[in-house]
């Protein structure tokens, strides 16, 4: 018996040992990962980026996730392939305010095929280098239009085709250049931003809630109370509209909306600190056909600013001289006033 004992030993030893090798293994790459150094290009100072992954000489390297940490209001998140501590090879790239981006990365910046995704909706698909659109691509944008063709250095180059907010078909030099103005409502100390405070706090709590809308238009203002530049400044936000079309605008202005989401959400008595952008398509009559939310922070505040979207009454747009349907869009942002 003693001798049968003996010789069990050997073999029930390593199996206990199992389960701490089995542990072992598990927490190893997270220690690891925390001494491997990212080199990544474009984020603030001092931000605080967290790896899960392997590491190769000290670097991130190989498939895993950095996280930006600290700010969750305003997030940084790549998935996917890394080399030296940056992004190269295919990865999911998500960020502040409402972009991502899927393809192909090399030394940290967007380079080859890509799909990318920003705050309003409007998509590209196409060639990318070194963290630019150019090449061959193609773009639809949530307020109308698209463009098949030729980029150089982001911008769209006319060698291409194109079919206008206003359904114009159009190529070469017709074809309106430049980027969109998206007037996001960020840079909140800028001049024309709107900014509505509930009078009162929230049921059950001591903190005031604002909401911000970026722009430069008066937002009391309908659209023929605006000024050329305002009108110009507006109309930036299109980039395929043509110069003698008009796009929708609220009867009463932008801010009936704005003051609208406000009094519900905080009758609503929830917290939805946040960027919100939607998009109303809006028919030839002025009336609101539908609202999208494209970025928003939970999905009760989609659920209750589509309601409000839905209400408003609209010009229409105007295409060729005539009206028609069109979409309208909406940025603000939602913050604590302590």
């Amino acid at each position: 018996m003693n001798g049968c004992r003996m010789s069990l030993l050997p073999r029930i030893i390593p199996l206990l040992l199992l389960p701490l090798l089995a542990l072992a293994l598990l927490l190893a790459p997270a220690a690891r990962a925390e001494q491997c150094a990212l080199a990544l290009r474009g984020l603030e100072t001092g931000a605080d980026l967290r790896w899960r992954g392997p590491c190769k000489e000290g670097f991130a390297h190989g498939e895993g996730v950095i996280e930006k940490h600290g700010n969750e209001r305003k997030p940084w998140r790549y998935a996917g392939m890394v080399e030296r501590g940056r992004p190269h090879g295919r990865g999911h790239l998500t960020s502040y305010p409402g972009n991502e981006y899927s393809g192909e990365f090399r030394d940290g910046l967007q380079e080859g095929q890509g799909v990318s995704l920003n705050l309003l909706g409007d998509r590209y698909q196409g060639e990318w280098k070194a963290g630019k659109r150019e090449g061959k691509g193609s773009i639809v944008y949530a307020l109308g239009g698209r463009y098949d063709g030729e980029w150089k250095n982001d911008q769209i180059t006319g060698q291409g085709v194109a079919v206008l907010s206003g359904g114009q078909r159009v190529e070469g030099d017709a074809i309106p250049r430049g980027t969109p103005s998206l007037a996001t409502p960020m840079s909140s100390g800028q001049s024309g931003t709107l900014h509505l405070k509930a009078e009162e706090p929230r049921t059950g709590s001591h903190i005031l809630h604002r909401i911000v809308a970026g722009g430069r238009q008066p937002y009391g203002a309908s659209w023929g109370q605006l000024s050329e530049e305002q009108r110009r400044t507006f109309r930036a936000r299109y980039a395929l509209l043509d110069e003698n079309d008009e796009p929708p605008y609220p009867l009463g202005g932008i801010g009936g909306v704005l003051r609208s989401v406000h009094a519900v959400t905080n009758a609503h008595g929830e917290a939805f600190p946040g960027l919100l952008s939607m998009i109303v398509m809006v028919d030839s009559e002025g009336n609101a056909e539908s609202v999208k939310a494209v970025v928003t922070p939970t999905p009760e505040l989609s659920i209750l600013a589509a309601r409000v979207g839905m209400k408003e009454k609209f010009k229409p747009a105007s295409c060729s001289g005539k009206p028609c349907s069109m979409a309208f869009p909406y940025l603000m942002e939602f913050t604590y006033l302590r």
